[in-house]
């Protein structure tokens, strides 16, 4: 009597191709997803006058004021410190949106989870698609400073605060600013997936994130520029600057606000954002690959 081969039993919820798919499948759901996050934008801002615009009216207001009062204690000249901070606000938007929204990514999907058979992708996708929309709304306030400010910003060696490296100024390499963006929503697909997942499990993160993401934004150049440092500090900017260096999120800001505004680009934020992408979602695919399937029973 011939003996059977041994079976391997094999957990299909807990592999890498399952994760692959689960990410596939919620990439080609764009229609459920987009819908999705369009109407959370409506819901947001249902039975008001004005409606999304008042995303770009409160982004307007917070950056006219902050810079008002930043450029007159950095001692910049107005007409290139404000188109800076601007930006700088609302990329730091979108990145803390995917931060800390994209921490309750599941959390606040239970019902659709539980309901929908869908793709954990999808709600990943629904986050920053909603905060996609939400960064377009602010992209007005840009066009507007933008337009006022376009003098200041195409003039060749242009200085962001007083004694700082001469800048070249708005050209072409502007729009090196579309693919920064696409880079930056791409890496907010995996943090919203990651944190997303972690926070399932242990709902005190949503908390310590909240906490970090307010440490994170002073530490952050965005409402002083990184000139400061080397002015006050040396030519060098002295330990201050490889804590600026250090810190991931100015390398995100950096790659897009430099185009924005006319700024000296160097590659080595692009770089730095690059690998920052593999890593990260290396890490989402291993976390997919491992609790995928647990997330529906964390909820």
């Amino acid at each position: 009597m011939l003996e059977e081969p041994p079976v391997t039993v094999v957990h299909a919820g807990r592999n890498f191709p399952a994760a692959f798919a689960d990410i596939r499948k919620g990439f080609g759901q764009r229609e459920l997803w987009a819908y999705l996050g369009w109407q959370d934008i409506k819901q947001r801002y249902r039975r008001s006058v004005i409606g999304p615009l008042w995303i770009t009216l409160s982004m307007a207001v917070t950056a006219a004021g902050l810079g008002l009062l930043y450029s007159q204690l950095f001692e910049t000249p107005i007409g290139t410190f404000l188109p800076y901070l601007t930006v700088g606000f609302i990329v730091w938007n979108f990145m803390l949106g995917c931060m800390v929204e994209g921490s309750d990514t599941f959390i606040s999907n239970e019902g659709l989870i539980k309901h929908l058979p869908a793709p954990l992708t999808v709600y990943a996708l629904r986050t920053v698609w909603r905060l996609v929309l939400m960064f377009a709304h602010n992209l007005l306030v840009y066009a507007v400073v933008l337009v006022i400010f376009f003098g200041d910003l195409s003039t060749d060696g242009y200085i962001l605060t007083k004694g700082g490296t001469p800048q070249p100024g708005l050209d072409w390499t502007i729009i090196t600013a579309i693919p920064a963006f696409v880079l930056i929503a791409v890496n907010g697909t995996w943090v919203a997936l990651l944190f997303g997942i972690i926070s399932t499990r242990y709902r005190d993160i949503p908390q310590v994130v909240n906490a970090l993401t307010q440490l994170l934004f002073f530490l952050t150049p965005i409402v002083w520029p990184v000139d400061e440092l080397t002015r006050r500090f040396k030519e060098t900017g002295g330990w201050q600057m490889l804590v600026a260096e250090l810190n991931p999120l100015y390398h995100f800001v950096q790659i897009i606000r430099a185009p924005l505004i006319g700024s000296e680009q160097s590659w080595h934020h692009w770089a730095v954002v690059l690998g920052i992408t593999v890593v990260g979602w290396a890490l989402a695919l291993l976390a997919m690959r491992n609790y995928r399937a647990r997330v529906s029973y964390w909820v």
